[in-house]
């Protein structure tokens, strides 16, 4: 059964609909038993790892299909004992991805314009995201893409980071002009509490 609704009775003004590009960029899943999901992502639905971090010390696993950075990211929760967290599986949160950075830079201001709903910025190295929670308290990512050649280090190993950053400087410097990569400099989270001079230059 296919349920179709008039765009124009939806109750979604056009100055609220989200700008073309942005699409689902991956989930994050907990999981009781790493192996047991990656032998069902890969084995059966096909996905391949790319980045294997229990090698590294963390419970984390990427997935994808084809030469993404990761569509499924597992990780497997556990109490300092050892022992699994019970009901801690499932989802983490998901992720939207943005076209470029100028979209997030929109996205962000767009939050920060209806209130203080950011918890997290990170900068991960390929991407550079933030966190929040919808009012069931949902994680949400919104994330851009860096380009490909910046994904990898020189060996060709993935990387994968997750440093704090700036967030009033970071927008600040998208308003301003061609955005600079972010330094050792620009990696304090700093949680916005005015935005309206930011917000207003976001158009």
């Amino acid at each position: 059964m296919y349920l179709f609704v008039d765009p124009d009775r939806s109750g979604i003004t056009a100055k609220q609909k989200i700008a073309s590009g942005v699409r689902i960029g991956h989930v994050n899943l907990r999981v009781a038993d790493l192996d047991r999901a990656m032998n069902f992502y890969c084995n059966i639905l096909g996905l391949s790892v790319v980045y294997y971090a229990p090698s590294m010390g963390l419970p984390t696993v990427f997935l994808a299909f084809g030469n993404y950075h990761h569509h499924i990211a597992l990780t497997w929760f556990y109490s300092a004992g050892g022992s699994i967290r019970p009901n801690r599986n499932g989802l983490d949160h998901f992720a939207l991805v943005y076209p470029d950075e100028a979209a997030l830079a929109r996205a962000v201001t767009r939050l920060l314009d209806h209130g203080d709903f950011i918890d997290d910025a990170r900068d991960h190295g390929g991407t550079l995201s933030v966190y929040l929670q919808d009012p069931d308290g949902n994680g949400i990512e919104l994330y851009y893409d860096r380009p490909r050649s910046e994904w990898f280090d020189s060996t060709g190993q993935l990387i994968v980071k997750s440093k704090p950053f700036d967030l009033m400087k970071w927008l600040g410097e998208v308003w301003a002009g061609p955005a600079q990569p972010l330094t050792s400099g620009s990696e304090k989270a700093s949680m916005p509490l005015q935005t309206s001079d930011l917000a207003q230059t976001a158009v």
